[in-house]
């Protein structure tokens, strides 16, 4: 009796052979498709966090460079050309007036009652800051009115003058020579340059 082998296959074992080749494909597809795309959209993700963080320190740049700017137009607006003595002296009084401190005397820089005593920086004589001696640049920089100043209030008061001067429209610097209590307040006397412009 001779035995004979079936070499069909039963509906299992096809079954069987259709998963695999499914799992086969679907993880080839996930090896050549599925995973660079994921590799991809990981890098683009770190690329675009990068790009995000330049993109704000640029911003933080320009807002400085912005800052900067406006400082600089602030400062050249309190800087005029010309030394407009009236309106220095005009601002002087105003903000003596506001802040309720008495101007007793204001003379100019040389002590005389004569023409003002203009303080360029480098090779000037009356009595200036530090700030108009930094401020020439070339045959331009920055000149100043100087005025010997002595002015009576309360303490608050000139504490007030002082701030005020220092904010003032135009550009002044104090240098203060002596505080002395009276029976009516304090009397400040302080030197005063006003800057300007020459052009």
């Amino acid at each position: 009796m001779k035995l004979t082998m079936s070499r069909s296959l039963s509906q299992r074992d096809k079954t069987i052979l259709l998963l695999l080749g499914v799992v086969v494909v679907l993880l080839l597809v996930y090896l050549i498709g599925v995973r660079p795309a994921l590799n991809q959209l990981s890098n683009l993700a770190e690329e675009r966090s990068s790009l995000e963080q330049t993109l704000a320190s640029l911003g933080q740049v320009h807002a400085r460079q912005q800052q900067t700017e406006e400082r600089g137009k602030s400062v050249l607006s309190r800087v005029p050309i010309g030394a407009h003595e009236a309106n220095a002296l005009e601002l002087l009084n105003q903000i003596a007036e506001q802040d309720h401190v008495t101007l007793v005397s204001v003379t100019y820089g040389n002590g005389s009652s004569g023409a003002p005593s203009v303080g360029t920086s480098g090779g000037s004589t009356s009595s200036s800051t530090s700030g108009s001696s930094n401020a020439s640049q070339g045959g331009g920089g920055l000149s100043s009115l100087q005025y010997n100043v002595v002015v009576t209030g309360t303490t608050a008061n000139l504490e007030s003058f002082f701030a005020d001067l220092a904010t003032a429209p135009r550009l002044m610097t104090v240098q203060l020579q002596s505080v002395s209590g009276t029976a009516s307040g304090d009397m400040a006397n302080f030197t005063l340059a006003v800057y300007y412009r020459n052009g």
